[in-house]
């Protein structure tokens, strides 16, 4: 009987008999007729069709949409931007030599590199900062070792080229030059400057007798008695640090401060000098490579220097490009633009 119950269901196109009454066909049968059926199944164009969907949607909606236009001068633009350049451990009379023995610093280099600040920085003033926002005055920050010094180290008699007088003078002939140049242009120049440690004459005298002190009385006499311009102010201090205004920002300026602005230690020195002297910007040298940080709110500058890497800086893995600093301030901001002037000969 139960052989008979199974013969009654046979596959509809073979005669075969199957196992399920609900089983229309074998399964080879079955199989056979799923393949036939999907080759002739006509090929979607869903994916096509939305395809074609998203990018008609897109243009229509994109289509009334305008680009982005430069903004229109505000009445803080309107008014100008101060322009700020720092100068800082230019090291002149430094003797620095590389691997092969080659002189990759001397009085020669630095005149040449300081000559392309200058005729860079008047560059950017005159083709691509005062295109935008016209420039209405001129800072010039100093934080100090732009002479060598003497004896501030062991060795340092081995690595100099020229005695501190001259050097005070050798840069006062280049920054005599650069004030000359902006004052040419008709633009109010305040140089302002502290002292850096390479100034001083010794480890036991007095910490004014400074060869970056010399530079700036120097300078200050030039400003008074020889050029006798209205447009010129020299301001120093004989501290480590010095404090001005510039467009209603308070600048705290020092040769001398923390490398790093995220350490713990650093952090308390910015936000504590910030404090003392409700400063928005702090500006300092020493470590001869640049940057620009963020320090709770505090803008902080770090120089570079003509110099590059010595045997120092190589020691100490710090080697950088000779980079000087240059930026912007008006009444909203404490910097607006900021450029990292380097001062390499890239064509050699």
């Amino acid at each position: 009987m139960r052989d008979k119950k199974i013969a009654k269901h046979k596959c509809i196109d073979c005669g075969e008999k199957v196992g399920r009454a609900d089983s229309k066909r074998c399964r080879p049968c079955f199989n056979k007729w799923t393949d036939e059926n999907k080759m002739k199944e006509p090929k979607s164009n869903k994916k096509e069709n939305i395809s074609k969907l998203i990018i008609q949607s897109l243009k229509e909606e994109l289509a009334n949409q305008s680009p982005y236009k430069s903004d229109t001068q505000s009445k803080i633009d309107k008014k100008g931007d101060t322009l700020v350049i720092h100068l800082t451990d230019f090291h002149a009379g430094k003797i620095v030599k590389n691997e092969t023995g080659k002189i990759i610093y001397d009085e020669n280099v630095f005149r040449t590199r300081i000559d392309r600040l200058c005729t860079q920085t008047l560059k950017l003033l005159d083709k691509n900062i005062s295109k935008g926002v016209p420039i209405t005055d001129v800072v010039i920050l100093s934080t100090g070792d732009l002479a060598n010094g003497e004896d501030i180290y062991a060795t340092q008699a081995y690595e100099q080229e020229i005695a501190p007088p001259k050097q005070c003078m050798l840069v006062v002939d280049v920054i005599t030059k650069l004030i000359v140049s902006l004052l040419d242009r008709k633009l109010n120049v305040r140089f302002v400057g502290v002292k850096g440690n390479h100034g001083r004459t010794g480890k036991d005298t007095d910490p004014t007798a400074n060869w970056d002190l010399m530079i700036y009385m120097i300078l200050d006499y030039w400003s008074k008695f020889v050029l006798k311009n209205n447009n010129l102010t020299i301001k120093y201090a004989e501290t480590d640090y010095l404090t001005l205004d510039i467009r209603g920002h308070t600048y705290l300026i020092r040769h001398l401060a923390p490398e790093q602005t995220d350490t713990p230690a650093g952090r308390v020195k910015f936000n504590e000098w910030a404090r003392m002297y409700n400063a928005e910007g702090i500006v300092y040298g020493h470590f001869h490579h640049f940057a620009l940080n963020d320090c709770d709110g505090v803008r902080v500058f770090r120089g570079g220097s003509p110099v590059g890497g010595d045997s120092l800086s190589e020691s100490m893995a710090k080697h950088s490009e000779p980079i000087q600093l240059v930026w912007g301030v008006n009444e909203a901001r404490v910097s607006t633009f900021f450029y990292a002037v380097d001062l390499n000969d890239k064509e050699k």
